[in-house]
């Protein structure tokens, strides 16, 4: 820092009215450690101060933008920030405003939305893997949608029954993106002649069949005269 510098901060504490201990005395109390000879060897150019002891020198001083105060050649058009006797008042300003409850700092967990989970139905009557329940539309609670639940599901419900085992287990909970068609060998919930299942979806020469993964049970063949649909695909898990 040239002289140039040091003549800046010495005109910035002579309009703000302060001595050269009051300037020691506030950069102490922001943890700077400074003595009055030092404020004395910056106003006459001696030396300069600290990075930190230059910091709180803007502090104090009000200084906004440290290139337009020190780093233009012609100072005698600088406007600089409040006098002594300013600061002050508006030192006393704020702590009225922050009193008054109306203007007090925003504290950033009140400043953060709190982040809404997905909800999608879960169903209480599971589909059976194994001897065929009704899925009762009525009966269900809103869940929170686990995080790796594709964003494609729409409702959910658990598996009763081992026919799908490995695949899924009985009690496993599964998530379902409901449409009305699957593709051959997609895994899918299905409605036939009263029941709901789950069971993956094989057409074939021989017609079309709900199929099981267990091998101990037969594929369920769906005919012409039977009432079934087809409530979504198995999105998850996959």
């Amino acid at each position: 820092m040239d002289k140039k510098y040091n003549s800046v901060l010495r005109e910035l504490r002579k309009k703000h009215g302060y001595l050269q201990q009051e300037i020691a005395t506030r950069l102490n109390g922001l943890g700077i450690p400074t003595t009055k000879a030092q404020i004395s060897r910056w106003d006459n150019g001696i030396n300069n101060p600290s990075i930190d002891q230059f910091i709180g020198l803007c502090r104090i001083y009000g200084v906004k933008d440290v290139y337009s105060v020190f780093g233009m050649d012609d100072l005698s058009g600088l406007e600089y920030a409040l006098n002594r006797e300013g600061m002050e008042k508006l030192e006393e300003y704020r702590k009225l405003l922050i009193a008054s409850g109306m203007y007090s700092p925003v504290k950033l967990e009140d400043r953060v939305v709190p982040f809404r989970r997905r909800t999608a139905p879960m169903y209480d009557i599971g589909a059976s893997a194994g001897t065929g329940q009704f899925l009762d539309s009525d009966s269900y609670e809103m869940v929170e949608v686990p995080d790796d639940v594709p964003d494609s599901a729409t409702f959910g419900l658990r598996v009763c029954g081992d026919s799908m085992e490995p695949t899924l287990e009985d009690g496993q909970e599964i998530w379902v993106q409901m449409q009305p068609t699957l593709e051959n060998g997609e895994i899918g919930i299905f409605y036939l002649d009263g029941n709901a299942y789950v069971k993956e979806y094989r057409c074939t020469e021989k017609g079309v069949f709900l199929v099981s993964h267990n091998e101990k049970y037969s594929p369920i063949p769906i005919r012409e005269y039977n009432e079934s649909k087809i409530y979504g695909k198995v999105v998850f898990p996959r």
